[in-house]
């Protein structure tokens, strides 16, 4: 192809949207390896009870999961961070005729955190240390546990994604 690294993420940061299409799989968001990472990471921040970053990168590994799971099926990234329409989204993709991510998606939802002023939202970032309990932070890291061992890893082993 020619191009670099840095001048396709500078295009993707640019939000060029008349690049070519056999592009567009370069230029995602690498969402599988964005799960691992924040998985692991707070799993790291919990250990060391710093509950709100924990919670806050769960949240991520739970978003991550769900837009891997609608590129597979799409070929395109999507911005939006609202985890139910995400998981609306996936789950609806999933349940049509010949799907790729068919076999790693069950039941009537995704995941069991919710998005919104009583669950995960991408602007807990912003928001006064303790604004996320402990048991809550818990929670939400073995949620994206179970989804990064659940949905990104058999997906992995089956090639589905790389």
């Amino acid at each position: 192809m020619g191009i670099n690294k840095a001048k396709m993420y500078l295009l993707v940061g640019l939000g060029l949207a008349d690049r070519p299409a056999e592009w567009s799989i370069l230029l995602a968001d690498n969402y599988p390896e964005a799960v691992r990472k924040h998985v692991l990471d707070s799993e790291a921040l919990l250990s060391a009870n710093r509950y709100d970053g924990a919670g806050y990168l769960a949240g991520y590994a739970v978003e991550c999961t769900l837009k891997s799971l609608i590129l597979v099926e799409t070929g395109k990234g999507t911005k939006a961070h609202d985890l139910n329409n995400l998981s609306a989204q996936a789950l609806r993709l999933a349940g049509l005729p010949n799907q790729k991510t068919a076999a790693y998606v069950r039941g009537p939802t995704i995941t069991s955190l919710l998005y919104g002023p009583a669950g995960w939202r991408e602007t807990l970032r912003y928001e006064a240390e303790g604004t996320v309990t402990q048991a809550d932070s818990e929670a939400w890291v073995a949620e994206a546990r179970r989804l990064h061992d659940t949905v990104i890893l058999p997906m992995k082993l089956d090639g589905v994604i790389v």
